[in-house]
């Protein structure tokens, strides 16, 4: 059985995003094992290729850096607007920041957990270098809302840089089923249904105790699906 996994890119820039690519199909291409090295011969090793099942990697479409100096944050690429729609400053003191490069993924099963912002191992970037992803994990048949990227800045650097076409980060699906991805245009009407949802999650402290609360309020699936299923790309 193969698992449908409908996403989209949330930019205006959306056209530059790529599919989620196999971490698998990345790590083996950069021939760092070798088949005729025991010590190096990982193809055949269950325990790593069962932990690389459907895991993905996810890139930025952007080229952009963010700097914290005298207490203050700052960048010194595209406007102001592109800052205060990108970059959220979650703590200068811990160098605590989200950068928005925003995906969404949606499923047509009942339930299907979906860990994101896992740490890009396979990577040489300035994202492995500086950053510290903080991951998170929710059901993606449940709740229909679009990824962030929160890390923490390294203690030896003020500076997030990220190039476009590097590996922000890696999503992993909790499932031993093949994943299917079809991208979807991300419509008006779609985005009126996100945000639905993202103002229940903004009174969660007050309203809510954990996602239960959240996946128990989701009432609009077949209406997203429908959407969805209407603007496939």
């Amino acid at each position: 059985m193969a698992i449908n996994v409908y996403w989209a890119n949330i930019e205006e820039e959306w056209m530059r995003a790529e599919e989620p690519q196999s971490v698998s199909r990345i790590f083996y291409n950069k021939d760092i094992a070798e088949k005729d090295n025991a010590f190096l011969n990982l193809n055949y090793c269950p325990g790593f290729n069962q932990n690389l099942k459907n895991l993905y990697a996810i890139k930025s479409i952007y080229d952009y850096s963010v700097t914290i100096k005298d207490n203050e944050c700052f960048s010194n690429l595209y406007d102001q607007k592109f800052y205060n729609d990108h970059v959220l400053i979650r703590s200068i003191e811990k160098k605590f920041i989200t950068f928005n490069s925003r995906n969404i993924f949606f499923t047509d099963v009942e339930s299907l957990l979906m860990t994101a912002y896992e740490y890009p191992v396979f990577e040489q970037n300035e994202i492995t270098k500086r950053c510290m992803p903080v991951p998170g994990q929710y059901d993606i048949g449940k709740w229909f809302r679009p990824l962030e990227f929160p890390f923490f800045l390294k203690d030896d650097y003020d500076t997030f840089i990220v190039n476009a076409n590097d590996i922000l980060y890696y999503i992993r699906f909790h499932t031993q089923e093949k994943i299917v991805f079809k991208q979807f245009f991300m419509n008006q009407k779609l985005n009126e249904l996100m945000r639905s949802n993202l103002n229940i999650t903004n009174n969660r402290i007050k309203m809510f105790k954990g996602f239960d609360s959240f996946y128990n309020k989701f009432n609009n699936k077949k209406i997203i699906l429908k959407e969805i299923k209407e603007n496939l790309l």
